[in-house]
């Protein structure tokens, strides 16, 4: 369900709420003085440049219990804590270690793919079909060219191709854009250009 913002003139508060492309209203109640709360248009705060101080951070809504995975900076101990958003708790707050009792933790960002504890038949949803047991899911990616992903998933690994990808996107725009200007191969471009006829 899409997130949309609503900001309400009274107080200066901004909200967060999620509803159905088709449901969203165009005023809510204000959650912090019951006023009347507008819808805005903005950029999320996750894709905006515009840094978020740490207490709008922790009273931006939330989702409310969440669980997130930690590691001790002082053991590496890796555990898991629940976060209730709702009472101003944030995941990138430190969280005691149950192994050594330190409060240096760092958040580590995982993905989980949880197939019901593997009971068998179910409707996988992104194959496509209803999956008889863990060998025909195998079965099934393997004719697909697919790698079946069990358990946690290294993000920091495919962050790190994300970044390498427009690293490349990059130099290869700024070699075009360089070629554009001074290759003698688009000489005709650039006259035509400064003559403001593209």
């Amino acid at each position: 369900m899409p997130l949309y913002s609503f900001r309400c003139e009274p107080c200066g508060s901004e909200q967060d709420r999620m509803f159905r492309f088709d449901a969203r209203p165009s005023v809510i109640e204000c959650a912090d003085c019951g006023g009347s709360a507008k819808y805005v248009i903005r950029m999320s705060k996750a894709q905006s440049l515009t840094l978020v101080d740490d207490k709008e951070r922790k009273v931006s809504g939330g989702n409310g219990l969440v669980m997130h995975r930690y590691r001790c900076n002082a053991c590496e101990h890796d555990f898991e804590e629940l976060i209730d958003s709702r009472v101003g708790e944030h995941f990138e707050d430190d969280q005691e270690c149950p192994q050594c009792s330190a409060t240096d933790s760092r958040w580590v960002p995982s993905a989980r793919i949880d197939r019901w504890s593997e009971r068998f038949p179910y409707y996988d949803r992104g194959l496509g079909v209803m999956l008889q047991s863990k060998a025909h899911r195998a079965e099934v990616c393997k004719q697909r060219g697919l790698t079946p992903v069990d358990g946690d998933w290294d993000l920091e690994s495919e962050f790190r191709k994300m970044d390498d990808e427009n690293e490349r996107d990059e130099r290869d725009y700024a070699d075009y854009c360089d070629r554009l200007d001074n290759s003698p191969a688009f000489r005709n471009y650039r006259k035509a250009r400064d003559r403001g006829m593209i």
